[in-house]
């Protein structure tokens, strides 16, 4: 299913953020309960320290992902080195629906194709950025917005003010990323807040496949009520 269309069938969602571009990962996500998966190119994960390869290295995996469970998918495309124009239009040929990518380091050219776009904001945003995502075309936003010095820790009751304040600006389906550690009875109280769902990663799931499968399916519970 297109990224688009789920999230106009189901209330909320629960988008997994693989810790490697693999089918095993793939495979323990979507039947462990993931609505969606994500996967990565052309940057160096902050939580796992894996550096993820370019579009050209990934595609035939991202095909085989694809056709071998038809599930949805997404992609960031990039960060400091960033896909190109053709890669994104690409992309859809080879079964991603979606692309989440920082709003600071995204080219124009982002919004010139017909993926469903996820536009992230990150710790130094303001409020008017995130007023205006949907004038730019923007589908979703990623309120990533915890600054790196307190990934993992505990999330705050200003965390969740500040969550509060973009969903409500920007308009738009907006999704929780596990920058901090979110327990499965966090996520309830998020998600019963307004917010589309939550893209939960490493910081959660660790890159374990067993318990990456144990938290998936839990979280998954929480997502599906």
């Amino acid at each position: 299913m297109h990224f688009r269309e789920l999230m106009d069938s189901k209330g909320r969602l629960l988008v997994v953020s693989l810790p490697e571009n693999s089918l095993e990962y793939a495979r323990a996500a979507v039947e462990n309960g993931a609505d969606a998966i994500k996967l990565h190119i052309n940057v160096k994960h902050r939580v796992t320290g894996k550096a993820h390869v370019t579009w050209t290295d990934v595609r035939e995996t991202v095909k085989y992902i694809y056709s071998t469970l038809g599930c949805c998918m997404g992609i960031v495309p990039g960060a400091e080195a960033m896909a190109s124009e053709d890669e994104l239009r690409e992309m859809g040929e080879f079964g991603l629906s979606f692309f989440d990518v920082y709003v600071d380091y995204a080219p124009l050219y982002v919004l010139k194709n017909d993926l469903c776009k996820m536009l992230a904001l990150n710790h130094t945003y303001c409020r008017s950025m995130a007023s205006h995502l949907k004038r730019l075309g923007a589908d979703a936003v990623e309120i990533s917005i915890i600054d790196p010095k307190d990934y993992g820790k505990d999330l705050s009751l200003e965390d969740l003010l500040k969550y509060l304040e973009v969903l409500e600006l920007s308009g738009l389906p907006s999704f929780i990323p596990t920058q901090k550690r979110i327990t499965v009875d966090d996520a309830d109280r998020i998600l019963s807040l307004g917010f589309k769902g939550l893209i939960i990663g490493p910081i959660v799931t660790g890159t374990d496949i067993e318990s990456f499968s144990r938290t998936v399916r839990k979280f998954s519970k929480i997502a599906s009520d």
